[in-house]
């Protein structure tokens, strides 16, 4: 699958996902050719269930289905669904995600494969600030990561339930 039908294919799901009425946090499109996997993460300010996890994915399947009855064929073999809440480390997609946790912790890995690791400063347009576990401060384009993740950093005098 070609970038313009990979990217056509992420904006019909998270359209579909948003009229479910779930937050689409995003969609990844992994695996060989003949063994496709999508790959998608909703929320809700209420959580994620189980049941939530399986409407989207018959919704997304349905949808998939009927694409290929009037001859669009998105995945040229086999492909899975799978569908998911993002979790405590979830993953971030778009400089809107990055804004939104500013003072966070997060694990990047850039396209030309460098890793990152650091706290969130600003994301200001499609420029990421933070500030490295190293102390250094660094910017990047988030079109440069190729993957983001929240880091889960437990609160220290925080009592377990």
């Amino acid at each position: 699958m070609v970038g313009v039908q990979r990217a056509l294919l992420k904006k019909n799901i998270m359209n579909l996902v948003d009229v479910l009425g779930y937050e689409c946090v995003g969609v990844e499109i992994t695996g060989p050719a003949s063994a496709g996997i999508l790959r998608i993460y909703i929320d809700s300010p209420g959580g994620i269930l189980h049941a939530d996890c399986e409407k989207a994915s018959s919704a997304v399947s349905e949808y998939l289905e009927r694409c290929e009855e009037e001859g669009t064929r998105w995945f040229p073999g086999k492909y899975s669904i799978e569908v998911s809440s993002p979790g405590l480390e979830r993953p971030l997609f778009t400089p809107e995600q990055y804004a939104r946790f500013i003072g966070s912790d997060v694990m990047l890995k850039t396209n030309d494969k460098k890793k990152i690791s650091g706290r969130i400063m600003s994301c200001e347009g499609e420029v990421l600030t933070l500030r490295a576990s190293d102390g250094e401060i660094v910017s990047l384009h988030v079109g440069h990561i190729k993957k983001g993740n929240l880091v889960y950093v437990e609160q220290k005098g925080a009592k377990k339930k």
